[in-house]
């Protein structure tokens, strides 16, 4: 129940920055990092960092929701056996 609690709210969040990096929303411009891009590098490289954010969310909600796991997270067996 929390792997899909957790993975289904990093979609979410990666639904989110993408419509962030493809609307036309300015406030989340101001935050301190990604303006820093955007006044070095221009607003696409802005766009562009929103976008590689969702893109990483994205994947890491699917990784959660398909139960893959570093090696070392061993789950715990007695919660395991109760579902």
């Amino acid at each position: 129940m929390d792997e899909f609690f957790v993975g289904s709210l990093a979609l979410a969040l990666a639904i989110l920055t993408t419509v962030i990096a493809i609307g036309p929303w300015t406030a989340p411009y101001q935050i301190r990092s990604v303006k820093y891009v955007q006044n070095r590098f221009g607003k696409s490289a802005a766009r562009a960092l929103w976008l590689a954010v969702a893109i990483i969310t994205a994947a890491s909600g699917v990784a959660i929701l398909q139960g893959i796991r570093p090696g070392y997270a061993i789950p715990n067996v007695r919660t395991e056996s109760l579902r």
